[in-house]
């Protein structure tokens, strides 16, 4: 191999390398599964009839919605229409909840809400399919 050949073939994958580097530093960051935050945000009627009964504000599902962590044990990402997803985190006020949002393309829902810490009794519409 000539030193002309030795130096283009050099250049040339340095080049590239820096081309690469170049384009994995500036790759945006992975999306999170879970936008948090949703231009249209719904209260089913269960889920505001168990934070009336759990004192769970609005406040605090928008806290959680911001800074919970994901469980992945509680969420199913393949339910349709809407995948559902389980956040939970510490409230400002101290409380450990969990909160149920069903996230489709064009709007998100809060479905329910637990408080993990305190068990509440709430009667609230659909309770009693699940005891069935």
């Amino acid at each position: 191999m000539k030193p002309k050949n030795a130096i283009f073939t050099a250049c040339f994958v340095i080049a590239v390398l820096a081309i690469v580097i170049s384009r994995m530093r500036h790759e945006p960051r992975a999306k999170e599964i879970f936008d948090r935050t949703p231009v249209k945000l719904e209260y089913t009627r269960h889920a505001k009839c168990r934070m009336n009964c759990r004192y769970i504000s609005k406040k605090e599902i928008d806290e959680v919605m911001q800074s919970g962590v994901i469980n992945m044990n509680k969420s199913d990402r393949r339910y349709r229409p809407c995948p559902t997803y389980a956040l939970q985190g510490r409230t400002s006020d101290g409380q450990y909840i969990r909160v149920i949002f069903a996230q489709c393309d064009d709007e998100t829902k809060v479905v329910t809400c637990y408080d993990l810490e305190t068990d509440f009794t709430c009667h609230c519409p659909g309770d009693e399919k699940k005891n069935n």
